[in-house]
């Protein structure tokens, strides 16, 4: 085998793994996005600023990184006046959400993303589970089983 075969071999197994990759994480997208879409129907039209389907604008690339940061602080805004209205308690993962747009616009910065991706992947995973936390809570509950 010669070092041409080789190296096409290598580069072909690369692209593969590559591939694999962002379909991986493409797939991890979209179950957040879906719960992220889901928890803001979950909260009621009057505290909704828009309906939960425009989280999906944040696929498109470039435009969507910086719509996707706009609608997590609006989603912990609704989220906030939605529990503040049904007298539970929580915050709507304000907190959460600002930390991790800040992370997130650090992330965009070249050497200072070194320090800022980890706490940012740790934050995204955090505010994941939050926000499927809220929409479990806000979630009409199911209907009573009838006694026997």
């Amino acid at each position: 085998m010669n070092e041409t075969a080789v190296f096409s071999t290598l580069a072909g197994m690369g692209i593969m793994a590559l591939v694999v990759i962002a379909a991986l994480l493409l797939a991890v997208g979209i179950f957040y996005f879906l719960t992220l879409h889901q928890a803001m129907n979950a909260v009621s039209e009057n505290n909704r600023p828009f309906p939960g389907a425009l989280i999906w604008l944040g696929l498109i690339p470039g435009l969507g990184l910086i719509w996707y940061m706009i609608y997590i602080l609006l989603l912990s805004g609704a989220l906030k006046k939605e529990l503040a209205q049904r007298q539970l308690a929580g915050d709507g993962g304000f907190g959460i959400s600002v930390a991790l747009v800040i992370l997130q616009a650090l992330c965009l910065i070249p050497y200072v993303n070194l320090l800022a991706a980890i706490p940012a992947l740790v934050l995204w995973i955090v505010h994941w589970s939050k926000m499927s936390g809220y929409r479990r809570m806000l979630a009409p509950s199911a209907p009573a089983l009838a006694a026997r």
